[in-house]
Parts: C-alpha cells; sequence; structure tokens
C-alpha cells in the first residue's frame, strides 16, 4: 500500500471486521489491510550509498542464491546487474556484498576475462575480483558498465522530456525539398526559425503524448520522441539540413534541436535514494501495454523529489480492490427479515497489499520526471505500476 502522503509502508497483514449497515446500501470506501509503518520501516541506507552497511554474515549468506556457486568469467556485454543475478537474490545488496580487493588496480572495475567469486572476508561470504588475466591488452578493453548503455542510447542522447512552451519555442521542419509528406535518410529539409547555434548537427524530434501525474494530476510535460539526425547544409532562414539518420517518420513541423550530451555517468554506483520515493510509471516508451527487463519506463518523480541517476527503485504492482463477501451472508439475512425500505448491504471492499515484482535503476532525470531502465522483473511492468524506495523488508 502505499501511504496518502505518497511515502514507502511496510505491509502486514491484518484482520479486519465490518458491522452490517442498519439501513440502505451505500457505496462504501475500500477497506485497508494494511497497519501503520513498524519503527525499523525505513528506506534501506540512511544516506545515499550502499544498501545496508550492517548485514551480519547470516544476512549476508541469505542473500546468496548458493554459497558453492562456481566463478563466472566476465564477458563483453556483460553489465553489473546480469553478474548480480548470477549470484544474489537480490541486486540491491551488490554495493554491500561487493569486496573491493586492494591487491587489484580499480578493484571499483570489472573488465571481460575478469573472474568473480564468493570469497570469505572477516567470516563474512563476499564477491570480488578473484582472478584477473595478468597478459592483457596493452590498452584495457572497456570497463563493464551498471546497465546496458549501447540498449539506452536514444533514451540518454536524444529522447527529452519538455514543456509545452520548450517544444513551441524550438524551430521546427518547415518542408523538404521534393515536397513528400515525410522525410527519411538522405532527404534535405529547411528549418525556421534560422538555426544560430554553433552546432552542426541537430536532432529531430516529435511531440510525443502529454505526461500527467496521476496522483496530483499536475502536466509533468511532453515526451519529444527521438526521429532523427541531420546535419546543416547551408545556414539561412530557412536553414538547409540533410537528413543523416532516421529513426521514425519525419514530419513537417517535427522539431529541430541540438545533438544533447550523454547524461549518464558510466562509472556511477548504484545506490537507494535517500529520500523516500513513492513513483508511478506513467509512461512505457515504444511499448504497447507493458516492458520487460532492460526496457524504460516514464515515472512521476524527479530531481524535485530527490533522484538521482543511479538510484535503485523496487518495481511493485498496486493491490487490487476486492469484495469480501464472505463477512456477511445475504442469503441468511433475507430468510429472517427484510423490512419495508432494507436493502441488503453490499460486502465490503477491501485493498490487497501492494507486491514487489522486480528492480529499476533511474538513469535520465527531470524536474519532476524519470526514466528509468528495468533492470529485473518476475512480471510485464505496466502503466500504473509503482517504483518505490526499497525498505527493510
Amino acid at each position: 500500500m502505499r501511504s496518502s502522503k505518497g511515502l514507502p509502508v511496510l505491509l502486514s497483514l491484518s484482520l479486519i471486521t465490518t458491522a452490517l449497515l442498519s439501513g440502505c446500501a451505500a457505496e462504501r470506501p475500500p477497506v485497508n489491510i494494511v497497519n501503520q509503518p513498524a519503527p525499523d520501516g525505513l528506506p534501506l541506507g540512511a544516506t545515499r550509498g550502499p544498501v545496508k552497511g550492517t548485514l551480519t554474515p547470516e544476512e549476508t549468506k541469505a542473500q546468496f542464491i548458493s554459497l558453492k556457486a562456481n566463478e563466472y568469467t566476465v564477458k563483453k556485454g556483460d553489465t553489473l546487474w546480469s553478474i548480480a543475478n548470477h549470484f544474489l537474490k537480490d541486486p540491491y545488496y551488490w554495493p554491500e556484498i561487493w569486496y573491493d580487493n586492494p591487491e587489484i588496480k580499480n578493484p571499483h572495475k570489472i573488465y571481460p576475462g575478469d573472474k568473480i567469486g564468493i570469497m570469505y572476508i572477516g567470516g563474512k561470504p563476499r564477491l570480488g575480483i578473484t582472478l584477473r588475466p595478468h597478459i592483457r591488452y596493452e590498452t584495457l578493453p572497456p570497463a563493464i558498465s551498471a546497465i546496458p548503455l549501447e540498449d539506452l542510447k536514444p533514451f540518454l542522447s536524444y529522447d527529452q522530456i519538455m514543456s509545452e512552451k520548450q517544444l513551441e519555442s524550438a524551430p521546427y521542419v518547415l518542408a523538404n525539398r521534393d515536397q513528400t509528406t515525410t522525410t527519411s535518410f538522405g532527404d534535405v529539409v529547411y528549418a525556421r526559425p534560422a538555426l544560430t547555434e554553433n552546432a552542426n548537427t541537430f536532432s529531430i524530434l516529435g511531440k510525443g503524448k502529454p505526461l500527467v501525474d496521476p496522483v496530483t494530476g499536475d502536466f509533468l510535460g511532453y515526451r519529444a520522441i527521438y526521429k532523427g539526425q541531420a546535419e546543416v547544409m547551408h545556414r539561412g532562414d530557412p536553414t538547409t539540413l540533410r537528413i543523416t539518420k532516421s529513426a521514425r517518420e519525419i514530419l513537417d513541423g517535427d522539431r529541430v534541436l541540438p545533438v544533447i550530451n550523454e547524461p549518464f555517468d558510466h562509472d556511477v554506483t548504484p545506490s537507494i535514494p535517500a529520500v523516500p520515493i513513492d513513483a508511478v510509471v506513467i509512461d512505457i516508451p515504444d511499448a504497447i501495454t507493458q516492458v520487460a527487463t532492460y526496457q524504460v519506463v516514464i515515472i512521476n518523480a524527479g530531481s524535485r523529489n530527490g533522484l538521482v541517476p543511479g538510484d535503485m527503485l523496487r518495481i511493485s504492482k498496486p493491490g487490487q480492490i476486492v469484495s469480501d463477501k464472505y463477512t456477511i451472508n445475504p442469503k441468511e439475512l433475507a430468510k429472517n427479515a427484510k423490512p419495508e425500505g432494507f436493502e441488503i448491504p453490499s460486502p465490503p471492499r477491501v485493498k490487497l497489499p501492494d507486491f514487489p515484482i522486480g528492480t529499476a535503476m533511474v538513469f535520465r532525470v527531470y524536474d519532476r520526471a524519470s526514466l528509468a531502465l528495468v533492470v529485473q522483473t518476475k512480471r510485464p511492468v505496466r502503466i500504473g505500476d509503482l517504483l518505490q524506495t526499497p525498505t527493510a523488508d
């Protein structure tokens, strides 16, 4: 369940007893089968950084799928999360269980060819680099990233969340040279007002659907959808550009903006948010109804809520509202008495607890919205699902 103030709470089942209505049946709000938060129901990690710095040896052992797991050889294309899922039941605990071997240069970085295994440090099982080959390239291959950055390139460098004012004030595609209805790779287009930026490469973005906060009803912006890339051929009003990359059909009226710098730090350390986050999935780019592992969702929380790139959030399914038809027995009630004007009361509605299904990492943050990558999930993720700060349960 989510509290009325939007803070994550611990869920515990309690027995609800409901009295019969003594009058006409009326619409009643759902009964919440959730108690108040336990005293220790705080976000994991009092400060941004390690998930939980006080794991006992027993708690640490419980996080491993098997303490007899074989060493894992890192391959090109691996991510921190794929390796974490090889050893751990819950990848949240990677930062706590990882051992930074001081005998290995750059112990924070993991490279293809490294062997990852279980070692015991102070009686506590830890994960670490057990072998780094002595014969290596003169220049090391790229270290693995926390998430598959190549898959996120469109969302890192192109797709944006923009206000209506930002979109409307941006230069636009006026027409193409051949006067066709759509434009693609190799075509020439004209944009105005004149492009005055020093850049020669521009992104072409289409106006997506409005993003609305389902909790407050506030308008959060539009998703600006990447359609392609163009190079300046001739400056002026209009500016002449040639399409050099085409991901979608480019239409007259699409906006022309400089290519932005990639905002995600490759060396970011996954962390738990320093503040309670209680967000909702409000859009699933490039999907119809659901997404799975290594796909992107948009949530209604951003820098204003305290999120930064690298923050990990727990994905949960909101509990359904069901009718407790076992609380009253309409047949028995009707048989005993049915005074004139008396209606049989409807069963109480009960809000079931939310339940976790996976993990997401925030990789791009705006003021009131963020893009997050689903790094692990047991079920498809849909609009309306919850992304929250993990709690001690």
